[in-house]
């Protein structure tokens, strides 16, 4: 899949923007606050109905702007035609369509548009705890799984359901056990999906880190409880101390995928710039995975790529974005700070005065 048109209205400082793309590797430079971000944000809306800066739609909208508009033209494998577009209003709400016709929820975009970021916060995937990890694993489990979300939907409901009658005390043994019940037997199915990609994408994710690091990284998936009991035995167990805490312990809600270097938890081990290096190589396995195992080809949008990187490692990355195949947009104070060696097509846009503007 590929962009091969992007309008922009009233996002951020981009007033008014329309791009044609006819490349594989995409540049776009540009001076601090200049809208290069906005561009990529710009996409980002179209495949997930969000910005990856922001939760609140009052920071993306233009200030002298009641709403915002995003469409896209993109290029299918097959040749087809694909349009999709977003109108997200200051006040709240969204409307999304793909192919002029209206689609409900923005789950329904990213299976239309398959995108993979990276940003100066994705280092956070190690800093921020198992709850990031686990975002990206979901993510990837939703778009290579298609009985995974409805089964994640299932699972949660049960996992409120618990926790509210954790909050309420004064429940049967009875009404315990149906929840746990309907817990555990979700859980495992959740898990048993987990499992089964994973054993899958970890050579992937483990090939991907040997060459973009020299560091002894391995990865361990966690289910999110001791497998020496039942879950539902545990859940059974634990209710009184999670009538306590007043939520629930165990579960996939719970489950972690940890990177290692030494043995030891990343984050404690290596240097920021090591740790981008491995969150990069995270992302970019996750993204081999997904050109396996989807018909449509994901994006790949890479803002600002310099950010800690020294040159080697910025030619490294370079290379291996190269060789994964996809279409990639990337973000750069300055060009030479991209490496576009080895790129059959590169197009060159510089974000200035709330424009984008192709450069010969």
């Amino acid at each position: 899949m590929q962009l091969r048109r992007l309008t922009v209205r009233n996002l951020r400082t981009l007033a008014d923007v329309c791009v044609d793309v006819d490349a594989d590797l995409l540049v776009i430079t540009g001076a601090n606050g200049s809208g290069k971000t906005s561009f990529l944000e710009a996409i980002h809306l179209l495949g997930t109905g969000r910005s990856f800066r922001t939760r609140g739609v009052q920071d993306v909208v233009r200030r002298d702007a009641d709403s915002l508009l995003v469409s896209g033209r993109f290029e299918l494998e097959s040749g087809q035609e694909k349009v999709i577009g977003i109108e997200k209003p200051r006040s709240g709400g969204a409307r999304f369509r793909v192919d002029g016709r209206d689609v409900r929820t923005a789950s329904e975009l990213a299976r239309e548009l398959p995108l993979v970021v990276v940003t100066p916060d994705s280092q956070r995937l190690l800093t921020d705890g198992a709850e990031s990890r686990r975002r990206l694993l979901d993510w990837l489990m939703f778009h290579v799984e298609p009985d995974y979300q409805a089964e994640h939907a299932r699972y949660r409901r049960a996992l409120r359901q618990r926790n509210a009658m954790l909050r309420t005390g004064n429940v049967s043994r009875a009404e315990r056990r149906v929840w746990c019940e309907e817990m555990a037997c979700s859980a495992l199915a959740l898990d048993a999906m987990r499992r089964d990609r994973l054993s899958k994408a970890l050579p992937l994710l483990e090939a991907a880190l040997s060459r973009l690091s020299a560091l002894p990284v391995s990865l361990e998936y966690r289910p999110g409880w001791s497998t020496e009991l039942p879950l539902e035995t545990l859940l059974l167990q634990s209710w009184d101390s999670d009538v306590a805490r007043g939520y629930t312990v165990h579960g996939p809600h719970r489950a972690d995928l940890v990177i290692k270097v030494h043995g030891r938890a990343a984050q404690h081990v290596v240097s920021r710039g090591e740790g981008k290096i491995l969150v990069f190589a995270v992302l970019v396995g996750f993204a081999e995975l997904l050109v396996q195992q989807l018909a449509r080809r994901p994006l790949m949008l890479v803002d600002e790529l310099a950010s800690e990187l020294d040159e080697k490692n910025r030619s490294r990355f370079a290379g291996v974005l190269r060789d994964l195949g996809l279409q990639t947009f990337v973000t750069a104070v300055s060009e030479s700070l991209v490496s576009v060696g080895g790129w059959e097509r590169v197009g060159r846009y510089v974000a200035e005065q709330g424009n984008v503007r192709s450069v010969l």
